[in-house]
């Protein structure tokens, strides 16, 4: 055995080591500046889409994947709280909803439009509640009075609507439930 050709064999299995590890951190630092680069898109796209400029709520938002329409769908998640103010929900409040959801512009078959019905499915959340909050607080700084006037009875008239959706004497009499009713007032206040 050739101790030279021994010694080659080790200098050269250590380069590649050494290169292998260098690409491999070069890999992770792309990988790593890449999503750092994305998550600032996202966080300016969800700004110009919303107006808020807040960046704990942005944040938060997107953490919670609030990105796009899925922004739209988040201005509803209200309306999910009304339909699950009992503790369940049914078709017919999942069906007013939904309408709602369409009179807001959410397409058919669109992702958003199948978030807000697994967030139907599953009920919010307190993170959900919470995050709403935020996005509420910061909506009345971003829209002009108007806006916000118009939006909030927008919203409030989706709220009384799922709220009668499957309330009332034998669908006769429509009547929203104390629990309907104070969600409905927690939205009011929380939009003036």
């Amino acid at each position: 055995m050739n101790p030279q050709r021994n010694s080659d064999a080790f200098l050269e299995r250590g380069r590649s080591l050494e290169e292998g590890f260098f690409r491999k951190q070069d890999s992770e630092l792309v990988d790593k500046m890449r999503s750092v680069f994305e998550a600032k898109l996202a966080k300016e796209e969800l700004s110009k889409t919303t107006g808020i400029t807040n960046s704990e709520v942005l944040d938060r938002m997107i953490a919670a994947n609030v990105r796009g329409e899925m922004a739209l769908a988040f201005k509803l998640f209200p309306l999910v709280e009304i339909a699950w103010a009992d503790g369940n929900f049914d078709s017919e409040e999942a069906d007013a909803v939904l309408a709602a959801a369409r009179k807001f512009g959410l397409p058919e078959n669109s992702a958003a439009l199948g978030r807000l019905k697994e967030w139907l499915k599953k009920g919010p959340t307190p993170e959900g509640r919470a995050l709403w909050a935020m996005y509420a607080r910061e909506l009345k700084k971003v829209l002009s009075p108007d806006e916000l006037h118009k939006f909030r009875d927008e919203l409030l008239k989706h709220a009384h609507a799922v709220a009668e959706a499957s309330g009332g004497v034998l669908g006769v009499f429509f009547t929203e439930s104390q629990t309907e009713k104070k969600v409905i007032s927690d939205i009011k206040k929380a939009l003036t």
